[in-house]
């Protein structure tokens, strides 16, 4: 079925099916990038995240006081 064929079926369906035709399309797009983005490789992102060199050091008396 090409895509031609496929919008003069669903121009025929009475509007509450198109409805439903949508939905379930919206339904399968958002499946497929579930799907993209739980593929993930080793690496992917290295050398794009940086870990300052104090991360682990205790914040100071202003921050916890909200003084700048």
């Amino acid at each position: 079925m090409n895509t031609q064929q496929l919008v003069q079926e669903f121009e025929v369906l009475p509007p509450e099916l198109q409805k439903q035709v949508f939905d379930f399309v919206a339904f399968l797009r958002k499946q497929q990038l579930k799907q993209q983005l739980s593929k993930r490789s080793v690496g992917e992102y290295q050398n794009k995240i940086y870990i300052a060199d104090d991360f682990d050091a205790p914040l100071g008396d202003e921050f916890w006081l909200g003084q700048p």
